[in-house]
């Protein structure tokens, strides 16, 4: 487990649940509603660990391992695009027993969330979107360079540098600074490690990261555009308005297309990975949010 963080041992401990794209790794504790948990690129379900600590006396939480990701094993050569990201999620919670859930969100995992609501809209009771992939928003233009390494098949051993060496996440110029506002704050060994080693543990874990990253493209969203606008879906978005992959405007599409969106909460000068950074400020509105669903 992580630590250097409030969270229990007990509750950082992950299960499994195999699926037909291959075995899904997640964090499950608590009791109530169940909360699923979506991370992005480079992250895994120790993403919401801050999240959890918060709402697990009164929900269940469930953050997964997406694929190419964390503990979560995918098939060989399987696709790792949003869809299928989305497919496998609906398809283990089915298998774990949870038929109704809320949507906890954040940058990729967005993405993905998106599709799962609307691929299964009688599914999702509500959704909290924080920064993340919109509509045709794809790649982010400060994503370039990365997508390209990924595309080269360098971008998972370029993370891989990171390992045992953190510094080279929070320094000048690199991932860090751009995802936190004090990256180097944000920044442990262990951290660290706990997300990278992951990705380069094998050559297929390493090909299936740099597919992730490379190979995704926005015409995923953009297809969902009308089904997504037609969702009876409440939703909460809360967006760090300090973000260069994905700026505040896109808190505000999202809003307009989602019929049932309640508010855009700005959290001034936050960055992609504010629920990591400043969990306090996510934790309350969404508490509240859900509160109000009842």
């Amino acid at each position: 487990m992580l630590k250097n963080t409030n969270v229990h041992e007990p509750l950082m401990k992950k299960s499994t649940v195999k699926t037909r794209f291959g075995t899904m790794s997640y964090l499950d504790c608590g009791t109530g509603f169940p909360a699923v948990m979506i991370h992005g690129l480079g992250q895994s379900s120790y993403f919401w660990r801050h999240q959890i600590d918060s709402f697990y006396p009164r929900r269940r939480c469930l953050a997964v391992d997406l694929m190419a990701h964390g503990d979560t094993e995918a098939n060989p050569d399987q696709d790792v695009s949003f869809r299928e990201q989305a497919q496998m999620i609906l398809e283990a919670l089915t298998e774990i027993g949870i038929e109704k859930f809320d949507l906890l969100l954040n940058d990729s995992g967005g993405a993905v969330g998106q599709i799962m609501a609307v691929k299964a809209p009688d599914r999702v009771r509500s959704m909290v979107i924080t920064n993340c992939d919109v509509h045709d928003n794809w790649p982010p233009e400060a994503l370039g360079e990365i997508r390209d390494a990924a595309r080269a098949g360098l971008l998972a051993d370029q993370f891989g540098l990171m390992i045992g060496s953190p510094e080279v996440f929070y320094a000048d110029g690199g991932i860090g600074p751009m995802v936190y506002e004090n990256a180097k704050a944000m920044t442990t060994r262990e951290s660290i490690d706990a997300n990278m080693v992951p990705i380069v543990s094998s050559a297929e874990r390493k090909a299936a990261f740099n597919r992730y990253a490379g190979l995704q493209d926005h015409q995923q969203l953009v297809v969902i555009e009308n089904d997504l606008r037609k969702l009876r879906i409440p939703s909460l978005i809360v967006w760090g308005t300090n973000d260069v992959f994905f700026p505040v405007q896109w808190a505000y599409w999202l809003k307009d297309a989602l019929i049932e969106a309640r508010d855009v909460i700005e959290i001034g000068g936050a960055k992609l990975f504010f629920p990591e950074e400043r969990p306090e400020e996510l934790n309350n509105v969404a508490l509240r949010f859900w509160e109000s669903l009842v």
